[in-house]
């Protein structure tokens, strides 16, 4: 069986870089960011699919929402930041870090014009 494999070229990334920069008016590495998988599987799924469902992907409110459960930020770290804990940390680092908030308004944002719903946890992008 043969699957297809597909990789971001130095100019895939440019043009990830490119799309954050237009989308939150800072330069990737100014700022000090790293993007994050979740950044990249979203834009190579909207360079593939017509429709995308994201699984497991909370919104960029989600943390300042009083009736969220604490959970580990990686399963086999017990005792460490929990999940919120590590996006707000990434979010206010001065580099080397993941956007991890800002990442999900704009996911949020271009689920308003695009085919994209958020299911399990599932989330609204009004």
């Amino acid at each position: 069986m043969k699957a297809p494999v597909y990789t971001f070229t130095e100019r895939m990334m440019a043009y990830c870089d490119q799309i954050f920069q237009d989308e939150t008016g800072k330069n990737r590495r100014q700022s000090g960011s790293f993007l994050s998988t979740g950044w990249f599987t979203m834009i190579l799924a909207l360079e593939l699919c017509e429709e995308i469902v994201v699984y497991g992907m909370v919104s960029d409110s989600y943390c300042r929402e009083k009736s969220h459960p604490s959970v580990p930020y990686h399963y086999f770290e017990k005792g460490r930041l929990d999940e919120c804990q590590m996006y707000l940390a990434h979010e206010q680092a001065p580099r080397s870090a993941h956007r991890f908030i800002t990442e999900k308004a704009v996911f949020s944002r271009w689920a308003k014009k695009r085919p994209i719903v958020f299911a399990h946890p599932s989330w609204r992008t009004e």
